[in-house]
């Protein structure tokens, strides 16, 4: 699990157009496989390529010679394809960013919701979700939830991991065994749907 402190490569991590780029390039490709792969113009991807590299997390790999055309191939580090959590120091000290970093990730798919809601059909036209729980559960319980739902929303599921995130509060054994009414909202949405709207 990679830790990450500096707020510039939180943004990153939280950004989808430079996700998608990192997802990507897992394997050496171009900026042009790139944007094909993206349905985009490669012009608008230049900029995001050049911050993941001055960031260490996009590595050039190779360059080859096409005539007068010299090609670039891009890898995303091996700390982009870690899994990652912030550290405590970067949450508290950039909480307002980080916030708004999480609402432009809610933001799409709240309006997406919202649109399919207004049409009033039974079924949605678009890829969007909202499930809500409400139930009551001791501590140890709400726990072992978080562990169950992090490890179904893995890109690679590995049912022999543990799970452990240091972002869970340290719970006293007294708030582990007391049971408490628990919110549970889960927005899920098709990216390209709210960029469609």
């Amino acid at each position: 699990m990679k830790k990450i402190d500096d707020i510039e490569i939180a943004k990153m991590m939280l950004d989808v157009r430079k996700r998608s780029i990192l997802d990507i390039a897992k394997d050496p490709v171009t900026v042009s496989q790139i944007a094909e792969e993206l349905n985009e113009k490669q012009s608008r991807l230049y900029y995001h390529v050049k911050k993941l590299e001055e960031a260490g997390l996009l590595e050039l790999v190779e360059t080859r010679q096409h005539g007068n055309l010299i090609e670039k191939y891009y890898k995303r580090s091996e700390i982009a394809g870690q899994r990652f959590e912030f550290t405590a120091a970067l949450l508290k000290e950039h909480h307002g960013t980080m916030m708004e970093e999480i609402m432009n990730l809610l933001q799409p798919g709240l309006k997406l919701l919202e649109s399919e809601l207004i049409k009033g059909q039974p079924g949605f036209d678009k890829q969007v979700n909202l499930m809500i729980s409400l139930p009551t559960l001791t501590g140890k319980e709400w726990e072992t939830s978080q562990g169950r739902m992090f490890r179904s929303i893995r890109e690679q599921p590995d049912q022999q991991e543990t799970f452990e995130d240091s972002s869970l509060p340290s719970l006293s054994e007294e708030q582990l065994n007391k049971k408490s009414k628990y919110a549970y909202i889960m927005l899920s949405y098709r990216i390209d749907d709210a960029n469609d709207d």
